[in-house]
């Protein structure tokens, strides 16, 4: 099946690139994109659609929510994003990088542990980041 890259489809990847310290729902994001874009804004399901179009073309990473069934999602950055773990502040939402460093070494410790392999691509570990637990905003 072909894939275009359309107009709807272009804005959504802007969107997710400006904001990639960050993850959403799909209402979340036609919201955002309904604000900034106004009648240019893809609808609720065409975001929906896009956002299956780019997790199938490994584009963008789909979870779930911490304590929740709906889906989050954001963009993958660049190959390097595959090779490394994800922070995700459970209290302003922010994603940070784990240096491949420090991910390696927590993934052999893990391994340690009956054998069980993690996959760096699906895993996201829920916490807080520096600022919130010292009280600051986003």
């Amino acid at each position: 099946m072909a894939r275009y890259n359309t107009e709807q489809k272009k804005l959504l990847l802007d969107f997710l690139e400006k904001n990639s310290d960050s993850s959403y729902t799909v209402d979340e994001i036609a919201t955002r994109l309904r604000e900034s874009e106004g009648e240019n804004a893809p609808g609720r399901s065409t975001v929906y659609r896009l956002m299956t179009v780019l997790v199938e073309e490994r584009k963008v990473h789909r979870f779930s929510g911490e304590g929740s069934r709906r889906f989050l999602y954001r963009i993958i950055a660049d190959d390097h994003c595959r090779t490394h773990l994800h922070l995700k502040c459970l209290q302003c939402g922010k994603i940070l990088h784990l240096d491949r460093a420090t991910s390696s070494a927590l993934l052999e410790q893990v391994n340690k542990v009956k054998g069980f392999s993690v996959s760096e691509e699906e895993t996201l570990l829920f916490g807080n980041c520096a600022e919130c637990k010292l009280g600051g905003k986003r």
